[in-house]
């Protein structure tokens, strides 16, 4: 016990003479929550667009159309902007918009009297979601209008004049009206069926970009650390700290699971400068720091001893460092480092929650939603202990067996 410590105090020595080490593996996550604030923000996530409109029409019928667009929900979505037709082909050819929407001169007309009639839409290719709404938004606009014809485009027909209409004009409509009204009683009352609504409460909050992004960078920080930590022991073995370890009476199990002591306080220091920046700079909640702390640490000890194993498996220091970037960075971009899993194919998704960092990024989102409790929890890491366990042997019975030679 006493060798254990004296190993620990002669890592957090080495930290000490040399603090930019330390200070490199804590500005990661900083780093990653200050860009996080900066690019995404603290505020929900919500596509945004531009929709630009050359109205040639200027009509009560042509507003009618476009006030819809400036009603909730799709006025959170998109922008509004009227244009002249060349200004507006001009900018959706060189990306500036989501959809050009042109109306020519005489939809009200043709609209009042059922004749044909085409509206121009023109979308940006670079975008995918927010040119299909507007086109979505227009194909249900046009149904509608289709419906009003059907059941009254006769009275519409009578009124579409640029004139004031008579008061004998008017009596008239009034009469039909009444009529249709009359008409499709039965249809609307009695109702042929009673409705009953039942609001629900939406318990599912929306997350914002940045906490979209938080567990795929914080374990894109750990695969990083966890490749550094684990390369240090050819720096050790370089410096002869191995040799007269392996000449002296203390036993290599007590040198590594020192090792492993200070290497799990490295992970909880980062877990907790990192959660605690993300939830102070850029905003994203955080309902339970001690959970997420652990999981963290375990994860991050598990990462680390994975690539202990890589890197006392190699011939050399610089094969170790190779093997290393080349298990890193296939793993990060395939288990959910780079993007988070909700944006990558399914079957890549798939693949990608089965690997480690994979699996231990699920693990977290169900710590950062609230859908793990302290039994999933207690399990999950009584996993990840097994799993470190063997790699801590096999790590050891590399030690022993060839790596000093």
């Amino acid at each position: 016990m006493r060798f254990l410590w004296i190993s620990v105090r002669k890592d957090w020595s080495r930290v000490r003479r040399d603090p930019f080490s330390l200070a490199t593996s804590l500005a990661i996550p900083l780093i990653l929550a200050v860009m996080m604030s900066l690019v995404f923000g603290r505020g929900q996530a919500a596509p945004q667009g531009r929709l630009l409109v050359a109205d040639e029409d200027s009509s009560v019928a042509s507003n009618l159309l476009l006030g819809a667009f400036n009603r909730d929900p799709l006025d959170k979505m998109l922008l509004v902007e009227k244009v002249a037709q060349a200004d507006g082909h001009a900018r959706i050819n060189r990306g500036d918009g989501s959809a050009l929407l042109i109306i020519p001169a005489g939809f009200q007309e043709a609209f009042l009297g059922n004749r044909p009639f085409q509206l121009q839409l023109f979308t940006n290719p670079a975008q995918t979601i927010l040119p299909q709404i507007v086109q979505e938004s227009l194909s249900i606009m046009v149904d509608g209008a289709f419906y009003v014809q059907r059941v009254a485009g006769d009275q519409l027909r009578v009124v579409a004049t640029r004139n004031a209409p008579p008061d004998e004009l008017i009596a008239s409509v009034s009469v039909s009206i009444n009529h249709l009204v009359t008409s499709l009683r039965r249809y609307l009352y009695p109702l042929a069926m009673d409705l009953e609504t039942v609001v629900v409460a939406d318990r599912s909050e929306s997350k914002s970009f940045a906490a979209t992004f938080l567990p795929s960078m914080i374990f894109m920080a750990l695969l990083m650390i966890a490749n550094s930590l684990a390369f240090d022991i050819w720096r050790e073995r370089l410096m002869g700290t191995l040799r007269r370890l392996a000449v002296s009476p203390a036993p290599l199990g007590a040198f590594l699971a020192a090792r492993l002591i200070f290497v799990a306080s490295v992970f909880a220091l980062v877990a907790l400068v990192g959660l605690v920046a993300s939830r102070g700079l850029a905003g994203v909640p955080v309902p339970n720091l001690p959970a997420a702390v652990m999981w963290l640490t375990f994860a991050g000890s598990a990462l680390f001893l994975m690539m202990l194993v890589v890197a006392v498996t190699a011939s050399t220091a610089r094969a170790a460092s190779v093997m290393g970037n080349l298990i890193v960075f296939p793993l990060a971009m395939i288990g959910g480092c780079f993007f988070p899993f909700e944006w990558m194919p399914a079957w890549m998704a798939r693949i990608g929650r089965l690997t480690p960092n994979g699996w231990a990024i699920t693990q977290f989102q169900a710590i950062l939603s609230g859908e793990i409790d302290a039994r999933q929890l207690a399990v999950a890491v009584a996993g990840l202990t097994v799993v470190s366990a063997v790699m801590f042997m096999v790590a050891l019975r590399r030690l022993r067996s060839g790596f000093l030679v």
